[in-house]
């Protein structure tokens, strides 16, 4: 009989692109199993499609986090028996639902003292966010399953029905498939990586004057007065304010056809890295060596002289003049530079 196999996926947009190396080679490290995942409901639609998903499980989004969702994960899971279970989140209450889930095999890092709540636990790389999280969780994988294999890069499987989604979008703003524009993610949800909506309006401004092409603007509901605002001030014939205006799929599709992606190292750039987008990033308190977006042709603008650069902080400690320097610092001139780069021929030889 064909093992069943269950993978808790992380619950932020960029990790679970970042687990797409795993989750797309799980049948090939067992084969012949069924492989389930259990996502939160915001972010299922990412696997919809996928060849390597059998079946798609949601966790409510008011049950996420907490001790309510340990018991609401057992409701959605016990039912299926599952035989192995990997466990990608580092919480206590990602593996506790697990076993009290009934699933035989428990898979999943040492962290947040739940040593006990899993029946194979692994170290993690000394030292800490020393590899890639996209690899630590492929490496997890292989060392459940005791396989050799080799890692690829976070790839999202689209189909024709999403890019035709995407188009029908684009087309309801002059935006026709032979059109050329640059997507742009302007806001990222921790402040200690926001470059600011002075800079990302400046930076629009140059990038239609100088390439003389349309920009999109992707982003969440709480981003969509943002965009407005960045929208009337570099140009409202030129920019497209789509923040909150689209799903994943179709926000990937979308990206999936630009010229290339700007942004800061967030769940965007996961995205536009994923269907193949060329790609300029802003990095600043963020990690590159553990989450930067994993792409073929990526530039990253990051100011790697300051002693507090990759701090991995939500909020800037610092005060006055040093606040936020790690983005603060980087110009629309540097940002440019990256994107001449990108772009080049002779760069991409």
């Amino acid at each position: 009989m064909a093992q069943s196999i269950l993978i808790r996926t992380p619950n932020h947009l960029g990790d679970c692109i970042m687990a797409l190396p795993m989750i797309n080679e799980t049948g090939e490290a067992h084969p012949g199993a069924q492989v389930t995942i259990l996502v939160p409901e915001t972010l299922a639609d990412l696997y919809k499609y996928n060849p390597a998903v059998d079946h798609i499980l949601s966790i409510p989004t008011q049950h996420v986090h907490g001790l309510i969702a340990v018991m609401k994960i057992k409701d959605i899971i016990s039912a299926h028996q599952f035989d192995i279970g990997y466990v990608l989140p580092p919480s206590f209450g990602a593996a506790a639902g697990f076993k009290l889930g009934g699933v035989k095999k428990r898979i999943g890092y040492i962290a947040d003292g739940r040593r006990l709540m899993l029946s194979k636990s692994l170290p993690l790389p000394a030292p800490l966010n020393s590899e890639h999280r996209s690899k630590l969780y492929f490496n997890l994988l292989l060392r459940g399953a005791g396989v050799e294999m080799e890692f690829t890069r976070p790839k999202l499987f689209l189909n024709d029905d999403d890019m035709a989604a995407g188009s029908r979008i684009l087309s309801g703003f002059g935006i026709a498939d032979d059109h050329h524009y640059a997507v742009v993610t302007f806001r990222a949800v921790a402040e200690s990586r926001r470059w600011g909506q002075q800079n990302y309006t400046d930076l629009i401004k140059q990038i239609i004057t100088k390439y003389g092409l349309k920009v999109v603007l992707t982003g969440s509901t709480a981003d969509q007065r943002e965009g407005d605002a960045i929208a009337a001030s570099a140009s409202a014939a030129d920019v497209v304010n789509l923040a909150g205006k689209t799903s994943l799929r179709e926000s990937s599709a979308i990206m999936s056809r630009a010229a290339f992606f700007v942004g800061n190292d967030s769940g965007g750039a996961h995205l536009a890295a994923a269907v193949g987008c060329p790609l300029v990033v802003l990095s600043g308190a963020d990690d590159p060596k553990s989450t930067s977006p994993m792409a073929a042709n990526k530039r990253l603008v990051y100011l790697d002289h300051l002693g507090c650069i990759s701090c991995v902080k939500n909020r800037c400690p610092l005060k006055g003049e040093k606040n936020m320097i790690c983005m603060k610092g980087i110009s629309v001139d540097m940002v440019m530079q990256q994107i001449e780069s990108l772009l080049s021929p002779a760069d991409q030889a």
